[in-house]
């Protein structure tokens, strides 16, 4: 069935770049765009007429955790409050190969569909699960059935890269606040085996919704010998490759000890660095002012292997960091995506942030711009994954399209509607999303989700979640305590 869609504009692109067209059109049959630009001569099955709205290509998260955001009131604890992770030294083994259970699968599965659910919601179309079940394992896995959350997401219509993750080691903070390391160099190499079988099976799978990834967790818990057996796996079977790198400031300080050199030059080094890796923050890389060096070292060796790097601004904001900076990686010739991370997964809001902390780490106005940052959430995103079908509507392209209401009263007059979004849009503004041309929301509505019963159930599992935080922290903190409340909260007393 072919479906024309008239918009207020619409953003298509010409073979190089975006270009925005008033009063535009886009045509789609089925999965793929037939046409986008000022009047289609066809002939339409359905005509949806969308005046004072933005039509854009979908939103790629290229960086995301999805299944953490009933996490959330976790991720800002007040000053002066015990760390997360911690465990006495007797429990490192066990907490590296068998971290107890936090949810059942029902839970794990709710969790997964209210992540997913708000993706869509606002305007994501492929979201990239940059680490399985691994990161936050110390409060509650993501949905660690991947499998399940494949299927949850090709039932609700969005697309997911999914992974395994996996690791050599993990940090572990002991009963008197010190970092201390368990490694077990088998154990990556397993779950590089399991995360490399996983990709293999279910990658083009569920119409196509499906894609995989290998996902080594971090370059400071990733032995060298799991990290080259990684290229080389990702290498013989053309997978992508995201990897957590220079995210903190005692990665970088480990790596130089251990290495005599960044993560960024020890990846160089290892020959892991290549056009289908993606590297997941980079925030700390030379040229940053608690780095030091030669600030265009590894930004150079980034932009010659074309690797790109997956920007997400609001995690390191939250701890009085940012990126030093968007203009500067940009002009050194790396492809810029953007990514959520965790919580909340909007990416309209991730773009405004990246612009806003752009000029104030580049102390200029001029760098990044609201295209920038605009392309990176579309273009950029498809460029990291090897995707030129995505984050643009061009004849070919894979039907991905987002509607934004960008006649509601918070934008005013619009002059630009790319500006307008980055500077005063956020997600509860798309109204609808086609996902391989299959209409996915609708009225900001997901059309496949029972959205009330998600809602409901959320409750009951972020109950179980704080039962693993309580059970998992040796000192047996309340979670009261640990959010800085003086009173039990009403989601933990029922």
């Amino acid at each position: 069935m072919t479906t024309l869609v008239r918009a207020g504009w619409v953003v298509a692109f010409d073979g190089e770049r975006h270009r925005v067209v008033p009063n535009g059109e886009v045509a789609f049959d089925g999965p793929r765009v037939l046409y986008a630009g000022p009047r289609w001569d066809g002939v339409a099955d359905e005509v949806v007429e969308a005046p004072g709205m933005l039509a854009s290509p979908g939103f790629i998260n290229a960086h995301g955790h999805v299944g953490v955001e009933l996490m959330a009131p976790f991720v800002d604890p007040p000053p002066g409050v015990p760390g997360r992770g911690r465990y006495a030294p007797s429990h490192a083994a066990v907490a590296v190969r068998e971290p107890p259970p936090s949810l059942t699968l029902a839970e794990q599965q709710l969790s997964g569909e209210f992540a997913l659910i708000q993706l869509l919601k606002c305007g994501t179309t492929t979201v990239v699960d940059a680490a399985g079940s691994g990161p936050l394992w110390w409060l509650g896995n993501p949905p660690a059935d991947e499998e399940m959350l494949l299927d949850t997401a090709a039932r609700l219509g969005i697309r997911v890269y999914a992974s395994l993750s996996y690791r050599s080691g993990r940090v572990y903070y002991d009963h008197d606040g010190v970092a201390r390391w368990h490694w077990d160099e088998a154990f990556g190499h397993e779950g590089l085996r399991r995360a490399l079988a996983f990709a293999l099976a279910h990658r083009g799978t569920r119409g196509g919704l499906a894609e995989a990834l290998l996902c080594p967790h971090a370059v400071d818990n990733c032995s060298p010998d799991l990290l080259r057996a990684t290229a080389e796996a990702a290498r013989a079977h053309d997978l992508i490759v995201q990897i957590h790198c220079a995210q903190y400031e005692f990665e970088v300080a480990r790596i130089r000890e251990q290495y005599g050199c960044t993560p960024v030059e020890h990846l160089a080094r290892l020959g892991f660095l290549g056009p289908r890796v993606i590297l997941g923050h980079t925030v700390y890389t030379q040229g940053h002012p608690r780095v030091g060096g030669d600030p265009d070292a590894d930004l150079r060796l980034i932009a010659d292997a074309g690797a790109s790097v997956a920007h997400s601004p609001l995690p390191f904001a939250r701890r009085g960091e940012m990126l030093h900076s968007f203009g500067r990686y940009r002009a050194a010739g790396i492809t810029m995506a953007m990514g959520c991370d965790i919580w909340p997964a909007d990416i309209v809001q991730e773009m405004r942030l990246a612009w806003v902390l752009g000029k104030a780490a580049g102390r200029t106005a001029d760098a990044p711009t609201c295209r920038d940052v605009y392309d990176a959430a579309t273009l950029g995103g498809a460029t990291a994954l090897g995707r030129p079908d995505l984050g643009r509507l061009a004849p070919g392209a894979t039907a991905d399209i987002v509607l934004v209401d960008l006649a509601r009263h918070h934008f005013g007059p619009v002059l630009d509607p790319i500006r307008a979004l980055v500077t005063c849009g956020t997600g509860q503004d798309v109204h609808t999303v086609w996902v391989q041309g299959r209409r996915v929301v609708e009225g900001g509505r997901v059309l496949a989700a029972d959205e009330p019963r998600v809602r409901r159930g959320a409750e009951g599992v972020y109950r179980s979640l704080v039962r693993a935080a309580r059970a998992r922290d040796p000192v047996g903190a309340l979670p009261e305590a640990l959010l800085g409340l003086d009173y039990v909260p009403p989601v933990l007393s029922a």
